[in-house]
């Protein structure tokens, strides 16, 4: 489930709570403010629709939280609910919830979040053009554009030592596989209700929020998100293997993992595309 697709679910629980209540339901804002948590250990989503709600509605924003919370975990898609600080909403998702996020994935193609990418571009290309003289030639196109773009961090979850071959090497491997897969005739999974695994449930979340990191217009953010995908991506590719080991079947877990892969490299182009980074195959 993407970011844009909770969203609606968001409201549209809320609006039955409070229609259920006798509250208004044009008390709800325009969006149901979805949003990534800082610490992934407090949910895959968080949303801050009752704390924008709660005042218009005229009840207390945890109230409104906790009634919401016991509505949304009767959907499908929505594993848990919790109530966090003044009234913000921490989500989990189902298997459903997941696997329904990488199925609409790739059903986007390959232009999967790239439907507001102009001002990403054009900042990048700006950042470029005033490139201190010199650095492509001491460092290479790529290698300059990406530096350029990514600024100095201050606020990575994790350390990077080389966040530039990090990502580009994250989509190499990621090719590699996809290969491996071809050659043994492993075919990608529709049923994607197997993707279970923690990590594999870290590495969809960074799939779905890409649209809206790229909808901020800043190829900073792109960056920084693609070093988090290629994370990710790597702790998934070190547990969760995507193709059988040795003489082993070849399962629905196997061709879900597949799936899920396919996206992630979708993705790592996509972003590394918008940079005006090459996306390499092979390194």
């Amino acid at each position: 489930m993407t970011p844009a697709l909770l969203d609606d679910l968001v409201r549209d629980a809320a609006s039955e709570v409070l229609a259920v209540r006798g509250l208004d339901p044009a008390a709800l804002p325009i969006d149901a403010g979805i949003e990534r948590p800082r610490n992934p250990a407090h949910g895959e989503f968080a949303t801050s629709v009752a704390l924008r709600t709660a005042g218009p509605a005229g009840v207390l924003a945890r109230d409104l939280a906790g009634w919401l919370a016991d509505a949304l975990v009767r959907r499908p898609e929505v594993a848990d609910a919790e109530v966090a600080g003044p009234g913000f909403l921490n989500l989990r998702m189902t298997a459903d919830g997941r696997g329904a996020l990488v199925a609409q994935m790739l059903a986007a193609g390959e232009d999967y979040g790239l439907e507001r990418a102009a001002a990403v571009e054009d900042a990048a290309d700006l950042l470029m053009r005033n490139a201190p003289a010199g650095l492509v030639g001491a460092v290479g196109v790529d290698a300059a554009r990406y530096g350029l773009v990514r600024g100095r961090a201050v606020d990575d979850r994790r350390t990077v030592d080389n966040p530039f071959f990090l990502v580009r090497y994250a989509h190499a491997r990621a090719a590699a596989l996809l290969r491996n897969a071809v050659d043994l005739g492993v075919d990608v999974g529709t049923d994607l209700r197997p993707l279970t695994h923690p990590r594999e449930g870290e590495l969809i979340c960074a799939i779905g929020h890409f649209p809206a990191v790229v909808a901020s217009g800043e190829p900073h953010r792109v960056a920084r998100h693609l070093e988090a995908l290629a994370c990710a991506f790597f702790d998934v590719h070190d547990t969760c293997p995507a193709l059988p080991m040795g003489d082993a079947d070849v399962t629905d877990l196997h061709r879900a993992r597949l799936a899920l892969l396919i996206a992630a490299r979708r993705v790592l182009a996509n972003g590394l595309g918008l940079l005006g980074v090459s996306a390499p195959e092979r390194i």
